[in-house]
């Protein structure tokens, strides 16, 4: 009898002390973001710590920023029907652990600047502003997030923050750069030895800057 009460409690009390390790360790939290629809979600769950096993279902709820809202009313192309089916992860924290940021962040970033003050968030006001200069951001951003090449992204919004510009400028700027940033990057790809991303960066910076000389040459030298 001494044996079974001595086995009883000692799982009760394994089962106390691993429930509280998955409540404290193995919850689950962050965000993600679509950019066909420009939305973002947020979601969780619980798992065990250390062999991630989902162990609850994912709940996700819609959090998409205001600016993220307004720029696919008035800026973007028509955008698909239906739900998204692909989602870039933002950033995503597991128990007690610092989040971590993934690329997606590089645009949230932006696309959530000046939300902590009583105006509008900062990237609304100035499409308000430069309607014309707007049509030509936001695509170029929607583009650069459907390739998930949120690394380029800071460099365009600078570009078009930095005035002075007319649209037709403003076009020629971030054409030059990225096209630019895709040689760099393209070349990096190359001597890490990933010519399967290498060769893809190069099919579509030549689809958006087939005239560029310094694409024209990787592609002579592919």
């Amino acid at each position: 009898m001494i044996r079974i009460w001595v086995s009883v409690s000692a799982a009760i009390i394994i089962c106390v002390v691993l429930g509280l390790v998955i409540r404290t360790q193995g919850f689950v939290r962050g965000s993600e973001f679509a950019p066909s629809h420009f939305v973002r979600r947020s979601f969780s769950f619980y798992e065990i710590p250390l062999v991630h096993w989902q162990i609850t279902p994912i709940r996700r709820s819609d959090d998409t920023p205001p600016t993220a809202t307004y720029v696919k009313t008035t800026h973007l192309r028509k955008l698909p029907k239906g739900p998204a089916s692909n989602w870039h992860l933002i950033s995503l924290t597991r128990g007690l652990s610092g989040t971590t940021n993934a690329d997606a962040n590089f645009l949230l970033a932006e696309l959530e600047f000046g939300n902590g003050g009583k105006n509008s968030p900062y990237w609304i006001d100035w499409s308000k502003q430069n309607p014309k200069h707007a049509g030509i951001l936001w695509p170029t951003i929607q583009r650069l997030a459907e390739r998930e090449l949120y690394v380029f992204i800071p460099l365009v919004f600078a570009t078009a923050d930095s005035g002075g510009k007319s649209p037709k400028e403003l076009q020629r700027a971030i054409d030059e750069q990225l096209a630019e940033e895709y040689v760099s990057l393209i070349k990096d790809m190359r001597e890490a030895g990933k010519l399967t991303i290498a060769a893809t960066l190069l099919s579509e910076a030549l689809a958006d800057y087939p005239n560029h000389p310094n694409l024209k040459h990787l592609a002579e030298n592919e």
